[in-house]
């Protein structure tokens, strides 16, 4: 009993010491493990990982969206540094199995609000099957979850590339003619070793 009192007692004291790790980067309001939404910075949000921020440079930062207020779901943005494209997944559930469908002829908009709110627009791959780039299909009912950038546009990208690209973002789509936001988060990129190919 002795032990387990001290050993709370280092952890309170060494939490109102150091504080929250998100306080560190500055990063806005996020969940741990169940726990109640604590604001920081901005008053943004993300999520944790199993309590850390282990994933946001790899398999993309996870992100809150928000109908006013409401919180209605959440997304995954990627950037691959290697050719500056985005992934973007939109879900209802924060494990990303229930899909966030909208219609094949949505946009989603992502300001870089850290340099000069310049503005990429995500759009689907094709009409057909919308594959990510591991090959699976978004296409369901003539609504998908999946939005890339600049896919087969032939906007310059550029831009984004390079693993040490950070910026400041927010994400905004329109749905059922409701307008879905995210407060802004810190995207950082998944990075590539030699020889990976898209």
């Amino acid at each position: 009993m002795k032990h387990a009192m001290t050993a709370l007692l280092s952890f309170t004291l060494l939490v109102s010491v150091t504080g929250c790790p998100a306080e560190k980067g500055g990063e806005a309001a996020h969940d741990h493990d169940g726990g109640a939404d604590h604001p920081h910075g901005d008053g943004g949000g993300h999520d944790h990982d199993g309590g850390d921020h282990a994933g946001e440079g790899s398999d993309g930062v996870l992100a809150r969206i928000l109908q006013g207020e409401e919180k209605v779901g959440y997304l995954r943005l990627k950037l691959h540094d290697d050719k500056g494209d985005l992934e973007l997944w939109l879900a209802r559930d924060a494990e990303l199995a229930q899909p966030f469908d909208l219609p094949l002829d949505a946009t989603i908009t992502v300001t870089f609000t850290d340099k000069g709110n310049k503005t990429t627009t995500l759009r689907v791959r094709n009409r057909d099957k919308n594959e990510d780039e591991d090959g699976k299909a978004n296409v369901r009912e003539g609504k998908t979850n999946y939005f890339i950038f600049p896919g087969d546009t032939g906007e310059d990208a550029t831009w984004l590339k390079g693993a040490d690209f950070l910026a400041t973002v927010k994400v905004a789509f329109t749905a059922e003619g409701k307008e879905h936001t995210t407060s802004p988060f810190v995207l950082r990129p998944h990075t590539h070793g030699d020889g990976h190919a898209h």
